[in-house]
């Protein structure tokens, strides 16, 4: 038993200091904790709590979080304002409450680690970290200037479209009234000092915005083509446009992305009926661009790229990586984690039309990319809860500080 110390003052006093870890013993204490016994360590007490941000940054295995459905039929006051993490690995489920009265009617639309890309019905994006719900409120979406030197104000409909109107800068008289969709966006996040950058991207457009920054920023590509799919990685953008090219932009040059380099599609990716459509951009933990076709389908097919003759050819395998499909990086393949698999959730077409997560085939299941066999399916996830869920994500947690 630990006795405590006693600190001598003069010849009279004496004062008695129950014993406490010093910082350096708790920093090592932590570090070696697992990731739920992290969070939970951080609430013993102020000093755990401080020790939990000088920690080193580490990341777990890949986790869903399931964000839950607007029942228009229910009261509001039987809803929660709650989502639903699950760990694959130890099959455990952990809930995130107070999460707002308002996010029902909120719409995840990227993630980066434990961050995520949200936008609510009244048109306004914030980030929102799912593990410690710490909030980054990003600026108002209702103007902001487009590339021709328009006025753009948008409208969030019920759905998950906007309606955009165009206006004269002068005389703000109206020239056109649309409606169109986020067709893609991404989210990177400093995990230190909470720099961030946020692109999106509806119609022929991408808008971006980064931490410093007084407002949204709107710049188009080369091509003048609507966005298909995109990618982020090391201060590059990697844009899949409608013909099926890619086009690249560097953040690193300024105040405005510099568009640098253009990739189109080369003989090899031709199939029997012709061009392979590339559907969706992927990254790997080296940095290479990845190129997806057959994900409705489910006859998966990757691409990659060689850097010296831009030429595209299938892979075969990952190595011991497996691919995550909403936030379109390769993870490593270890401690339960599948090699050479796609861990799928959900899909472009039902996020957009509003569908629920259905209990008996949920859209959540992990796929090997050799054989296109389910390896791995989830709806046991959805099927245990008494309210539907009208998404759900992969995700790589974050834990530590540094």
């Amino acid at each position: 038993m630990m006795t405590p110390k006693v600190e001598m003052i003069g010849s009279n006093k004496t004062i008695r200091k129950d014993p406490m870890l010093i910082l350096d013993l708790v920093i090592l204490v932590m570090e070696r904790l697992s990731f739920v016994d992290f969070h939970r360590a951080r609430c013993v007490s102020s000093v755990w709590y401080s020790a939990s941000k000088s920690c080193r940054t580490r990341q777990g295995n890949p986790w869903l979080v399931l964000f839950p459905a607007d029942v228009l039929h229910l009261p509001e006051e039987s809803i929660e304002d709650s989502c639903k993490l699950f760990d694959p690995i130890d099959h455990k489920s952990y809930t995130v409450r107070d999460l707002g009265s308002e996010f029902l009617r909120t719409s995840c639309l990227a993630s980066y680690n434990s961050w995520f890309l949200m936008l609510d019905r009244r048109t306004r994006f914030y980030l929102l970290n799912m593990l410690t719900r710490e909030r980054l409120h990003l600026p108002s979406l209702e103007s902001m200037e487009s590339t021709d030197g328009l006025l753009l104000k948008f409208k969030r409909n019920f759905d998950s479209s906007f309606t955009v109107t165009t206006l004269h800068y002068k005389d703000n008289v109206t020239l056109l009234s649309t409606c169109f969709r986020i067709d893609a966006a991404v989210l990177w996040v400093d995990e230190r000092n909470r720099d961030y950058l946020v692109v999106w991207a509806f119609d022929r457009s991408l808008a971006y915005h980064k931490k410093g920054d007084d407002g949204w920023r709107v710049f188009r590509s080369s091509t003048n083509q609507r966005c298909v799919d995109m990618v982020f990685i090391e201060s590059k953008l990697y844009v899949l446009v409608e013909d099926r090219s890619i086009t690249a932009f560097d953040f690193s040059c300024g105040d405005s992305p510099m568009e640098y380099a253009s990739f189109t599609t080369s003989p090899e990716c031709y199939g029997p009926y012709g061009p392979i459509n590339f559907e969706h951009l992927a990254m790997t933990l080296s940095g290479q661009v990845l190129a997806i076709s057959g994900v409705r389908s489910h006859v998966l097919n990757i691409y990659k790229m060689d850097p010296k003759s831009s030429k595209w050819s299938i892979i075969e395998s990952l190595g011991d990586e497996a691919l995550l499909f909403d936030p379109r990086i390769t993870v490593p393949a270890k401690d339960g984690v599948l090699k050479n698999c796609l861990y799928y959730s959900n899909d472009r077409f039902h996020r957009d039309n509003d569908y629920n997560l259905r209990e008996d085939d949920n859209r959540i299941f992990v796929v090997n990319i050799q054989n296109n066999y389910e390896v791995q399916l989830f709806n046991h996830v959805t099927a245990s809860s008494p309210l539907p869920f009208k998404d759900a994500r992969w995700f790589v947690p974050t834990f530590g500080g540094k």
